[in-house]
This record gives structure tokens, sequence and C-alpha cells, in this order.
């Protein structure tokens, strides 16, 4: 097994690009392979140093694959790498077209429960909100890119907003579907 830094940038440790935009498939299959390779029950049998030393190798492969396979949480690692705060709790939005957006799919979201086919709205619910992610993902990944980081870090605010609003809508989505 190879030794780990814990500090290694995950993109390096993945052996993937260092960009917004990657394959899902070479993640994964990387993945794969460094867990195979490092998991702790290949080392059941060794000392405790080599035993203590995959569970750190296997905890640290699976927190640069979740970070890096959320395109959320990957966006705010790139931004971290390039030595740009990420905390958006304060954060409110200035870009007009983005609040209506945002207007919206909140009111499409308050009316699930009133719809006549509870399915299908929460079918065109996730279709717009699919849309507008992916609008901010190219955007992010074109201002990152750019070296514009500011642009970038409203992408990434418009992002985590979105993202927000899918796990307020699967709730919902439990309580209407009752599941």
């Amino acid at each position: 097994m190879s030794e780990f830094n814990p500090r290694e940038n995950y993109f390096v440790l993945l052996a993937v690009p260092q960009s917004y935009e990657v394959s899902q498939s070479d993640l994964t299959r990387r993945y794969r392979e460094l867990q195979r390779d490092a998991h702790p029950d290949r080392f059941a049998g060794g000392s405790e140093r080599e035993r203590l030393r995959a569970v750190q190798s296997s905890s640290q492969i699976n927190e640069a694959y979740e970070t890096l396979v959320s395109p959320t949480r990957r966006a705010a690692y790139l931004l971290k790498l390039a030595g740009v705060d990420s905390d958006m709790s304060s954060t409110t939005f200035k870009d007009p077209e983005f609040l209506m957006q945002q207007m919206e799919l909140r009111e499409e979201l308050s009316e699930l429960q009133s719809a006549k086919d509870p399915e299908a709205a929460l079918d065109v619910f996730y279709r717009d909100l699919d849309n507008a992610a992916d609008k901010q993902k190219t955007a992010f990944s074109k201002h990152y890119d750019q070296l514009q980081y500011d642009d970038a870090l409203a992408s990434y605010a418009k992002l985590q907003f979105l993202e927000k609003l899918r796990s307020e809508a699967e709730l919902k989505e439990r309580e209407l579907l009752d599941y």
C-alpha cells in the first residue's frame, strides 16, 4: 500500500484532472482501484501500524471521492484550492434573474400539495430544478476556468441554494407520496 499524504490534493490522489468537469466513470474507476488496494480488511493480519494506516488511507480516499463526485462539494473544493473562501452563510443574491427563478421554484414547491397529480408536478419541479442547476454548473466551470473566482463563487452560492431546495423537495416528496 502506498503512503497517502493527508494534505494531498484530491484530484492528484484520484488521478483525475483538476477541473470542474470530471469524468464520473474515471473518478469511480480510480476510487474503486484505490479502495481495493487500501481497504482495511486487506491488512487485518498486519501490524497495528499497518491497520491504522489502512483505515486512514481508506478514509481519505472516501473523503476525496465524496468531495469530487458531488458537483457542489467539488466546486467548493476547487475554490478552496484557489484560495477563495467559500463560506456562503451570509450570502444574498443580487442577480434579478436568479432571484425570480428562486421565487418561481419556491412557489412550484409550495403548490405541490394541491396539485391534481403530485407525481407529475414533482417531475416538472425536478426538471426545472435540474435545468437551473445545470446552468449554474456550466457557469461555475466557465468562470473557474477563466480564473474569474468572484463569479465562480457566485455560481457556487447558487448551486448551494439549489441543492438545499432539492433536499426540501425530497422531504416534501416523501410526505406527498407517503414513503
